[in-house]
């Protein structure tokens, strides 16, 4: 009799944790159901952003120490002047507010409109000229910053060896910025920011404020020149024994990017270079008024250095030195455009 009156008590027992069981595995497919279907709609909806490509990706932000950095791609096939007005208006991007509260929306143009030198006003001209350029300048300075900080930090290790991931990566800063000496402090030299009333300077006498033929073609902002033919855009006034071509750029961004590589890494602008370390050796902030007399050789035009300062103190382009980027709003940062009518999306 307590054989038969414990089975009961078993069979129940086993019954409540099939039970159990199952209802745990109900509630996990039912997750992994809820999980699959909201990927799918995201990447869905993902899919219906053709114009902008809104990416975010972990990358350190030196001015906000943000390690989400939103980037906002604008790739529209027909992108006009008008559409570009209607971004920056989307996200509130205000010369005057960036001149007062020194911040910039991460905003990516990648390319100017093709009537862009068709804007009357010069004024509006020069102002989405220099609202195009600033995010691209602050960031590519940005990255400068990240490894001029890197650099230090392997050269202020404690330890007496530096590993061999740092000592590969030192080794390729070396070669990126032709420091043949292979000494620390010399590379150190070279990996600094540009600033940004210089580069924002450079970029309008050399595009003609982004109306050049050069920049509409291929992005070229700085009119840096090239050797290799195919690589870049043959000027019509060339004379016939020259070979040169300036040098062209899948995106703007790439052409900032290589504009602040060649004044860090040319032997032409090993004045300027050193010019601006004697203003980090006296722990000043840099005056790019002082800093531009070293850019002479960067064009042929001997007056260049002058022409740089009227730009930059006529424009107050000074303003924008301290300008850093800050993190835009998701819900504003959704845009897409769409029969050249710009919407925000939920």
């Amino acid at each position: 009799m307590k054989i038969f009156s414990k089975r009961p008590k078993i069979y129940n027992i086993t019954i409540y944790r099939a039970g159990y069981t199952f209802y745990g595995l109900t509630l996990l497919s039912m997750f992994v159901v809820i999980i699959i279907s909201f990927n799918t709609k995201i990447n869905i909806s993902n899919n219906n952003y053709v114009n902008v490509e809104i990416d975010q990706k972990e990358e350190l932000n030196i001015n906000y120490n943000l390690t989400n950095e939103l980037n906002s791609k604008i790739e529209a096939i027909n992108f006009t002047t008008s559409d570009l007005k209607k971004i920056f208006e989307n996200y509130a991007y205000v010369i005057d507010n960036v001149r007062d509260q020194k911040q910039v929306p991460d905003i990516t143009i990648t390319k100017f409109p093709k009537d862009f030198n068709s804007i009357s006003s010069t004024e509006d001209k020069k102002s989405l000229f220099i609202k195009s350029l600033l995010p691209l300048i602050i960031k590519e300075n940005n990255k400068i910053t990240y490894i001029n900080r890197n650099i230090k930090k392997i050269q202020n290790s404690k330890f007496e060896y530096v590993s061999k991931s740092d000592a590969l990566w030192l080794k390729r800063q070396y070669m990126s910025y032709k420091v043949e000496s292979h000494n620390i402090n010399d590379l150190l030299i070279k990996v600094d920011v540009i600033p940004v009333s210089i580069a924002l300077a450079q970029a309008a006498i050399e595009s003609g404020w982004g109306t050049s033929r050069f920049v509409i073609e291929g992005n070229a902002l700085f009119g840096q020149w090239s050797w290799f033919k195919g690589s870049g855009i043959v000027p019509k006034k060339r004379d016939t024994e020259k070979t040169y071509e300036i040098k062209s750029f899948d995106n703007l961004g790439d052409s900032v990017a290589s504009y602040m590589k060649n004044l860090n890494s040319n032997i032409n602008y090993e004045e300027f270079r050193m010019a601006r370390n004697s203003f980090r050796i006296n722990k000043s902030s840099i005056n790019p008024i002082e800093l531009i007399e070293f850019l002479s050789n960067y064009a042929e035009n001997t007056e260049y250095s002058k022409i740089l300062k009227k730009i930059i103190i006529k424009n107050n382009l000074k303003d924008f030195d301290q300008a850093t980027i800050y993190r835009l709003p998701y819900e504003v940062a959704n845009l897409v455009l769409l029969n050249s009518e710009l919407v925000t999306k939920p």
